[in-house]
C-alpha cells in the first residue's frame, strides 16, 4: 500500500488538520505526578471497501488490569524510549502489526490516565493487508469499528463521574448500539475518541 494515495482522502485530511506534530516538541509526554509513568497508545484507522475503521483490541478476563476492557494498541513507555516509539513497539507486540505497515498522521494531546499513566495518544493508517496476530497474554480479540459510528453524537452516551475531586461529563460508545452491545467501548479509550471528535469540529447533541 502506498500511503501517500490516501493523504489526501477526505476524512484522513480532516483527520490530520486536527492532529498536533508527531513529534513532541515540548515536555507535555513526561509525568507530572509523583509515581506517574509515562505511556503511548495507536489508534490505528484501516480502510475497509470505502470506509475508514478502527481497530480495536479486547483485553483478556485473566489480565490483573483492564480485563475485559476495550483498548487501543498501547501500553507503558520503556525507559529511554519516547512516546513514538513505545506506541509502535507495543502495536506490534500486541497485534503482530509491522512498523512498516504503519503510517502515523500525529497525536493527540497528552493527559493524566484513571491509572498512574501519563497518556499520549498517536493516530495512523494501517495497510489494509497487514497481517495482525494477538498477543493471547495481551488481546483476547482484534476487531474494527466504523469511524463514522464515533463521529455520529447518537452513539455518544452521557455519563457523569468525579475524578480528582471534580466532576466531569464523559461518553460511552457501546457498539453497535446501547440496545444491542458487543463491544463498550468506555473510559479512556471512548474518551480519545471523543477528543478527536471534539478537535475535528463536531458540537455534541
Amino acid at each position: 500500500m502506498m500511503f501517500s494515495d490516501v493523504l489526501k482522502d477526505p476524512v484522513i485530511s480532516d483527520i490530520s488538520r486536527a492532529l498536533l506534530p508527531t513529534k513532541n516538541s515540548c515536555d507535555t509526554h513526561i509525568p507530572k505526578r509523583v509515581g506517574q509513568e509515562p505511556a503511548s497508545v495507536l489508534i490505528l484507522l484501516v480502510l475497509r471497501g470505502d470506509q475508514w475503521h478502527i481497530v480495536l483490541t479486547k483485553r483478556p478476563m485473566h489480565m490483573k488490569n483492564h480485563a475485559g476492557q476495550i483498548a487501543f494498541p498501547g501500553g507503558r513507555t520503556e525507559v529511554g524510549e519516547n512516546p513514538y516509539d513505545g506506541a509502535l513497539r507495543e502495536t506490534h507486540e500486541e497485534i503482530g502489526v509491522a512498523t512498516s505497515d504503519i503510517h502515523i498522521l500525529g497525536r493527540l494531546p497528552s493527559f493524566n490516565a484513571v491509572s498512574q499513566y501519563r497518556v499520549t495518544p498517536f493516530v495512523g493508517l494501517l495497510n489494509p493487508t497487514a497481517k495482525t496476530q494477538p498477543d493471547p497474554g495481551e488481546v483476547e480479540e482484534i476487531f474494527e469499528v466504523p469511524f463514522a459510528f464515533f463521529m455520529d453524537s447518537n452513539n455518544h452516551v452521557r455519563r457523569e463521574v468525579k475524578f480528582e475531586g471534580e466532576r466531569h461529563i464523559i461518553y460511552d460508545m457501546p457498539w453497535p448500539s446501547a440496545q444491542e452491545t458487543t463491544h463498550n467501548v468506555w473510559g479512556m479509550t471512548a474518551m480519545m475518541m471523543f477528543r478527536l471528535y471534539q478537535r475535528m469540529g463536531y458540537e455534541t447533541k
